[in-house]
């Protein structure tokens, strides 16, 4: 075969992967990968504003699609990816991170000087800490094994991100594709036979228990299909506890949908895990703001946790009675097949149980807050949340920033159809939303993704609304202005004798009129400080087919609906 430019090689192996979207920024030392990217015919190369913003989107991306790409240059450009990195990292996102590194004759290797070459650092070092996989490629004739090895190493066990660093000069060299060597997968077998034990034992279990639930946690995500997942709660008809991580898998009108625990979740779900004896956990990582008190958490309940990582298991902060180290992929359809041989009805039955979850579905499920109505120039935060889900199509996205928004999204959503919704939530990086709603739209091409940010994480990325701007993308953006970066004001309050200090305009935070940035970018925007007819003019908005912002006004003295575990 001819021989090629490295860089060209990089992008039609990576499109080979059905990869076709690739956030960039221009950087002197990617320049030959940004030009190979950007001339490859199947690949969408994407210019963000910020490298922040690019990593972001690619992580978006990743959670639709095989894996997400990202192309930056060296130095800050590089460090610059440290935040969605961080985000894909304690999220499990696969992605790929690609970075241009100044060539290896201005590497400064051993020595001992902090920098040789213009804008340098040391990626590899810099981001070990917070990848499965960090490789300086330093051999143009190691590309095709280091694509191979990185993109297995991200999508496969625990996925999460990579990153390969390319010197300049490896960029440039002039290579024969079909004398590359490959990565060698060795595939790893569960023994079906060991599987069988563990199905028993959750069957038997089960069957024994008064009073069972089933937790799921961000790990059911990894199986982006999660028909599986659907299948398998069908057949076991038992009451079903998310954290946010899998908040959509279920629609809120499912009778056995409890909803959320932790401290922005739903009180039926919390009650019933409390009264529960027998917790069945699918990929949950038992986090502090999940269990609220790790000595107070499921006290009364014997704890089944399957997760694909060892270490959670092991280091949880809660007792896990037994613990099952598998992957769900793999083990969700053959419990399926398990729980088929038992019997081809629904399977576990409690009359007294159910009754009992009926009861807390309909007296806790809904936040008691929803209905509350603000003052006459703001907008309910719970109204406005349950108005966007209801008016919006069935297959909508959602995606939330950090802060109080994010916690109403998660407290008042209304899913419904095949809606989606996310968040970066392990890392919660403020100024997600809006890049990652760029990521999700090209993975997806959905006509309806909505953003959800505050008025402080919203200005994080702002300049992401020439994104939008320019490439007309149909993104609605809801900001939820109050005036404050709430999530830190409240606390501050009750911390220091009801002082703050940067959380508010009279103590150095402030925002601009949101409205008047979209239209200097030349996006419609508008401003909504009421409840009233709100339906009407949502369904306008989300039927445009054009970026659009709207400025929602919320009370700063609004609060989240807090939840915590019940005092017996």
């Amino acid at each position: 075969m001819t021989q090629i430019k490295l860089s060209d090689y990089v992008f039609d192996k990576i499109s080979e992967y059905g990869i076709d979207f690739v956030p960039i920024y221009p950087s002197g030392n990617a320049l030959h990968l940004i030009d190979s990217a950007g001339t490859n015919k199947k690949i969408k190369e994407f210019v963000n504003y910020h490298e922040q913003a690019s990593g972001i989107a690619a992580e978006a991306y990743g959670r639709f699609k095989p894996f997400g790409v990202c192309l930056a240059g060296a130095g800050p450009a590089a460090t610059n990816l440290s935040t969605p990195i961080l985000s894909s990292y304690n999220d499990s996102i696969p992605c790929l991170f690609i970075t241009g590194q100044v060539g290896m004759f201005h590497n400064k290797k051993n020595k001992n000087v902090r920098q040789r070459g213009f804008q340098e650092v040391d990626v590899v070092a810099h981001m070990k800490p917070i990848t499965k996989y960090s490789k300086l490629v330093e051999n143009a004739d190691d590309i095709r094994y280091e694509i191979e090895k990185a993109i297995y190493i991200a999508t496969s066990g625990r996925p999460g991100p990579v990153v390969l660093d390319i010197p300049f000069n490896v960029q440039i060299a002039k290579i024969d594709p079909d004398k590359l060597k490959s990565f060698k997968i060795e595939k790893k077998e569960t023994k079906i036979e060991d599987d069988e034990i563990y199905f028993q034992f959750i069957f038997d279990s089960l069957k024994s228990s008064k009073r069972p639930v089933i937790l799921l946690g961000g790990g059911v995500r990894i199986y982006k299909d999660t028909n599986i997942t659907l299948k398998l709660l069908e057949k076991l008809n038992l009451p079903v506890v998310t954290t946010w991580g899998a908040a959509d898998i279920l629609r809120h009108s499912d009778n056995l949908n409890l909803g959320n625990i932790g401290r922005g979740g739903n009180k039926s779900a919390i009650y019933a895990v409390q009264e529960s004896d027998l917790l069945l956990s699918l990929g949950c990582r038992f986090t502090p703001k999940e269990i609220i008190n790790e000595k107070e958490f499921a006290k009364n309940s014997k704890i089944i946790a399957i997760d694909i990582d060892q270490g959670e298991l092991d280091d949880a902060l809660v007792s896990i009675d037994k613990k099952i180290n598998r992957d769900l992929i793999e083990f969700i359809p053959r419990f399926n097949d398990f729980l088929n041989k038992k019997s081809s009805k629904k399977i576990f039955l409690n009359n007294d149980w159910d009754n009992k979850i009926k009861k807390l579905k309909k007296d806790y499920y809904i936040i008691d807050e929803t209905m509350k109505v603000t003052g006459s120039q703001y907008v309910s935060p719970y109204l406005m949340m349950n108005k966007l889900f209801e008016t919006a199509n069935e297959n909508a996205i959602f995606i939330s920033d950090a802060g109080m928004n994010m916690n109403w999204t998660y407290q008042a959503n209304r899913l419904k159809g095949d809606q989606r919704m996310f968040a970066g939530l392990g890392s919660s990086p403020m100024g997600y939303a809006l890049p990652a709603s760029i990521g999700a739209y090209y993975a997806t091409k959905c006509d309806q993704i909505i953003v959800i940010a505050g008025d402080g994480g919203f200005q994080m990325n702002i300049q992401e609304l020439q994104a939008l701007s320019y490439h007309k993308l149909p993104i609605k953006i809801f900001i939820f202005n109050n005036e404050s970066l709430g999530n830190t004001r409240f606390p501050s309050y009750q911390m220091f004798d009801g002082r703050t200090t940067g959380n508010e305009n009279k103590s150095g935070y402030g925002y601009p009129s949101f409205k008047d940035v979209a239209q200097a970018y030349k996006i419609k925007a508008q401003v909504f400080n009421s409840n009233t007819n709100i339906d009407n003019e949502l369904k306008k908005i989300l039927n445009t087919n054009e970026p659009f912002l709207v400025d929602v006004k919320i009370d700063p003295n609004q609060f989240m609906a807090e939840t915590n575990l019940p005092i017996e």
